[in-house]
């Protein structure tokens, strides 16, 4: 947590996608991914009691905004040096919750995971990412 007074105030929430970053193609395995992390934060905001009113688009007049990179997704990338079976990819997030106006930085995130594709679905993994994300931000406002 960088500014705990800004976060803890609340407002209005704007949730941006997760843009691929260097070890992440741009494709619709990460746009299905980064889907799944803001419905994990919208479903679990919508059901807790919270300072912060999520929105799902730009708009004026909002006090913050959440939205980071997938830096890696898959079998290569930066986290190579992994020791990942056939069945296995490494799936890491970057984030932020920031204050619109100034561009602060209030929060910083980071997730890291590997999924074994037997077991696990990717686009859960992501859901769940973004439904920890939730209870942290509900944890931490008013």
């Amino acid at each position: 947590m960088v500014n705990a007074s800004a976060f803890e105030k609340g407002g209005t929430l704007i949730l941006k996608s997760f843009k691929p970053g260097p070890g992440a193609a741009a494709d619709d395995d990460t746009d299905q991914l980064s889907l799944m992390m803001i419905k994990g934060i919208k479903d679990t905001l919508s059901q807790k009691t919270t300072q912060f009113a999520v929105q799902a688009e730009d708009q004026e007049g909002s006090d913050f905004y959440l939205g980071g990179h997938i830096e890696d997704y898959g079998r290569e990338g930066h986290f190579s040096h992994l020791k990942l079976r056939k069945n296995q990819v490494h799936l890491s997030v970057d984030g932020e919750i920031g204050i619109r106006e100034s561009g602060e930085k209030i929060f910083l995130f980071q997730a890291s995971t590997v999924i074994n594709l037997k077991t696990q679905n990717p686009k859960s993994v992501a859901y769940q990412i973004g439904v920890a994300m939730a209870h942290f931000i509900g944890s931490h406002s008013g």
